[in-house]
């Protein structure tokens, strides 16, 4: 972040030694961040996005940026869901995910990749990271974000469901070959978690979901072609597959479910926030009800708004072939939408207004699904309506224009202050064995004053939206435009990589790749230059290789391997970028 007036170097000192000595930023950490462009968002394990930056002397803390450096604008948020579900245990309603607290437990680590990050300067990442000014970010903070990046990408959960670019197209993750992440986005970040522990949260037993989320972004100075105008959004993908428990028959099925998107707002200083809804974007925003914000005035000239927008909604099986929805980032024949637009409910919540928060209680799930279905959350399962206005589905509040000051907009009744959201898509039906599957946006906009932001957000929201469906149809006719670094797409040059992993207690694999035929010699030497083995020796065609190297009955240390290649005119040809690379072998 940013440094503000009241930091001191000090400050920063003890800051950086507690986030070192962190259980959250040492190796595999618990949670990472979405960074490469100017709107970042920490992303946990379990799904619950928390609080963790924030500025001395302000209470308030944020989940991410907006713009990257200043202040932010959303303190937590998470997916939620609520449903009918019929199995054998008695309980029919049911309510979990994240909202402050979580009821959600972690499948696997947290993943994150950015493939060009051996050729990108980490020193931002790693402010961002470690939440230090980038004059104290130091070479091993640098390094373990390196290591973690190149550990995550041979590592790269392909086999689960996390995505990735099939560079050989064999239909199967190779490390060496292929690059993890969304095709063409600058950094991907990959969670998996569950809701066995539904209890803790409204003490509802667990469904039996599992959830998949990737969040990908693309850089300010991306080099994938219109994606360098998305520096101001994140995109979110949440796979909710109904698994089942021990409560469940195969022909168990969840009836009025509702899927959820929970924000909770705090844009700069939350005693003057608003909330509004633009139904023909679905998008659910937060903006400033003035000029001058306490916090972000540190920064800006004028406060930003940033919103949280719909980009695809449920489908499920027809078997028509007529119907198409997008499933996994593909048009698919033979599915249809449960609804024609994503956003089907829009709550805004007013801290302190007439009817409060749900209490973490069974009583507080059956308010928390009214809420979901667009009804005041009175803990019963009727239609009690909030309003003429609120007739459950196609609820949407504050879905007026603040900029041109009509419909229905927040702070005519209500004054402003802390305001948290929620963005729904439901009713749906799933079966054991079925998929529910969402696509969202996180996006800012900084205009001259707080309702110019407005306008600048909504731009960006629907250059989101557009571009979101430019990304499908790549996908769906195979045809992606990617622009990553050449040499991870295509073998024009002679490359050696750092070997993986690094350092290693057993062995290692050392990858080179060839433009053309050559004589290979790839040899590993000793701190002082003496040969200890040869990998490869021979002529190989154009292409990527490997080569293991195991230091069977070696000492511990560092070594150097080199390689040379030397094509068909006989003259000897290195790689301009890295001929010579060390290794560290600890027994």
């Amino acid at each position: 972040m940013k440094a503000a007036p009241s930091y001191t170097i000090f400050y920063k000192v003890y800051l950086l030694t507690i986030f070192l000595f962190s259980s959250l930023h040492g190796q595999d950490p618990e949670q990472s961040i979405i960074d490469v462009n100017n709107i970042t968002s920490w992303i946990r394990n379990d799904g619950f996005h928390d609080w963790l930056l924030g500025i001395p002397g302000y209470e308030k803390k944020w989940n991410g940026t907006f713009p990257k450096g200043t202040a932010g604008a959303i303190f937590s948020e998470g997916i939620c869901w609520g449903g009918k579900v019929f199995d054998r245990d008695s309980v029919l309603v049911r309510v979990s995910g994240s909202e402050w607290k979580n009821g959600n437990v972690p499948v696997s680590r947290i993943f994150r990749v950015m493939p060009f990050f051996k050729e990108t300067d980490l020193t931002d990442d790693a402010s961002n990271f470690f939440d230090v000014p980038a004059e104290l970010v130091t070479d091993s903070m640098v390094n373990q974000l390196y290591t973690q990046y190149e550990k995550d990408w041979y590592e790269w959960p392909a086999d689960k469901g996390a995505p990735y670019y099939d560079v050989n197209k064999n239909g199967s993750y190779d490390p060496v070959f292929d690059i993890p992440g969304i095709p063409g986005a600058s950094q991907t970040i990959w969670i998996n978690y569950n809701d066995s522990d539904s209890p803790f949260l409204f003490d509802c037993p667990a469904i039996g979901l599992d959830i998949q989320e990737t969040y990908w972004a693309y850089a300010n100075n991306s080099t994938a072609g219109i994606y360098s105008d998305l520096r101001n959004v994140i995109f979110k993908h949440a796979r909710i597959i109904y698994e089942g428990n021990e409560f469940s028959n195969p022909d168990s099925y969840i009836d009025s479910m509702y899927i959820n998107q929970w924000v909770d707002q705090v844009l700069g200083n939350s005693s003057d926030d608003l909330l509004g809804c633009d139904t023909s974007l679905n998008m659910g925003y937060v903006y400033n009800a003035r000029d001058f914000d306490a916090v972000y005035s540190e920064f800006l000239t004028a406060p930003p708004a940033v919103g949280s927008v719909f980009l695809q909604g449920t489908a499920y099986w027809t078997g028509n072939p007529l119907d198409s929805a997008i499933v996994n980032f593909k048009w698919r024949h033979n599915y249809k939408y449960f609804h024609p637009e994503p956003l089907t409910v829009f709550i805004a919540f007013k801290t302190g207004d007439s009817w409060g928060d749900p209490d973490y209680n069974y009583q507080g799930a059956l308010e928390f699904y009214n809420m979901m279905r667009g009804y005041r959350p009175d803990g019963r399962t009727s239609n009690n309506a909030l309003g003429p206005e609120f007739i459950g589905f196609g609820t949407y509040m504050n879905s007026g224009d603040p900029v041109t000051g009509t419909g229905w907009l927040d702070g005519i009744i209500d004054p402003p202050g802390e305001r948290h959201m929620y963005l729904v898509n439901g009713p749906i039906k799933l079966k054991v064995g079925d998929t529910a599957e969402v696509a969202l946006a996180l996006v800012g906009g900084l205009g001259t004053d707080h309702l110019n932001s407005i306008t600048h957000l909504k731009y960006h929201a629907s250059l989101a939206a557009h571009l979101f469906q430019i990304f499908v149809r790549q996908m769906t006719d195979g045809d992606l435009k990617v622009e990553f670094p050449e040499h991870l797409l295509n073998s024009r040059n002679f490359v050696l990589y750092q070997n993986y992993p690094n350092p290693f207690n057993s062995s290692t694999f050392i990858k080179y790749q060839l433009p053309k035929p050559a004589f290979v010699k790839l040899v590993v030497y000793d701190i002082l230059g003496r040969e200890v083995k040869i990998l490869v020796n021979e002529m190989k065609n154009a292409g990527s290789y490997k080569a293991e190297f195991n230091p069977f009955r070696l000492s511990s240390g560092v070594y150097i391997y080199r390689i040379s290649f030397n094509n068909i005119s006989s003259r000897l040809v290195y790689d301009g970028l890295t001929k010579t690379n060390k290794l560290l072998y600890i027994k």
